[in-house]
């Protein structure tokens, strides 16, 4: 049996997919969904899978989800969360709590979702905790994998929702820094599917995969691309991020609501490292821009 964490999300829900398509027995940790209609639940029971209703952050429900699971897909937690001391128990404190349960519930086989970018010295406080917590699955027992994607795309693209109140502003766009940091947005099917033909393969195990889509982008020519769809004339700024606190303090300025690590996220690169490596499936040849129309059609 396999323990699938994040199974609602938008990466979860196309790791159920390849998962059902292989034929994996697996159970599901999802929160749930506030409004019945739109619940995920009984389209994860239709394709067969058990389904365990709670939130990972609780140790107990974690014990319970694990028990009688011999591997684990980890794709819990969400770029959309804000609130530092979340950002911290979803990106970190659960993966180490998760490592010692599954330790104890002798958990074989261990796939992590990282993401590009995750560094002890990077720009954004998310993308440290990844980091640390990549630390803790490597120092594991079990056989591990990290799988590290750039922002991902499918019929949403998380990463806009981060940038849409940098975008909806006037008389200008304010980038931290010079705008040069780089991202490959990827297709979460791709994702996805790398991750569960990972899952039984031995050569994927200790193995740390980097997955980007077929374009780099700056954050200037990402945000001058999404501008073009969204038909947003406003034109760009670069501000000053000669320290953290003065980009900070411009940004809190203009924005309410802002996203806490939004300088860090705009200012990390989320970029393969150019190292060669053999991914255990070929990757499609989708773009961000195939996929983006669509995606704002339904902001």
């Amino acid at each position: 049996m396999i323990l699938v964490l994040g199974g609602s999300g938008l990466l979860g829900s196309a790791i159920v997919k390849h998962l059902q398509h292989q034929r994996y027995p697996a159970r599901v940790l999802t929160r749930g969904m506030g409004d019945w209609r739109s619940s995920n639940i009984p389209s994860l029971k239709q394709l067969g899978f058990e389904v365990m209703v709670g939130d990972m952050t609780d140790s107990d429900v974690l014990a319970k989800a694990i028990s009688g699971c011999t591997g684990v897909i980890h794709a819990g937690g969400s770029l959309l969360q804000s609130d530092p001391k979340e950002m911290k128990a979803v990106h970190l404190d659960v993966v180490s709590e998760l490592a010692r349960l599954s330790e104890l519930a002798g958990v074989q086989r261990f796939l992590h979702v990282s993401c590009l970018g995750a560094s002890e010295r990077s720009a954004s406080t998310m993308m440290q905790y990844k980091w640390e917590a990549e630390e803790i699955i490597k120092a594991a027992p079990f056989y591990w994998t990290v799988i590290r994607p750039s922002y991902f795309f499918g019929d949403s693209f998380p990463f806009l929702k981060v940038l849409m109140p940098v975008l909806k502003l006037q008389p200008f766009i304010p980038i931290p820094g010079a705008g040069m940091s780089e991202v490959e947005p990827v297709s979460v099917d791709d994702v996805a599917n790398v991750i569960v033909q990972s899952l039984y393969n031995r050569g994927a195990v200790s193995k740390v995969y980097e997955v980007g889509g077929p374009v780099t982008y700056t954050m200037v020519e990402l945000i001058e691309l999404i501008k073009h769809y969204m038909k947003i004339r406003t034109p760009l700024m670069n501000v000053p991020s000669d320290s953290a606190g003065k980009s900070a303090k411009v940004f809190s300025k203009l924005l309410k609501n802002v996203h806490t690590d939004l300088i860090g996220l705009m200012t990390a690169d989320s970029a393969c490292s150019g190292d060669e490596q053999e991914l255990p499936v070929a990757l499609s040849e989708r773009t961000l821009e195939d996929a983006l129309p669509k995606i704002i059609q339904k902001l």
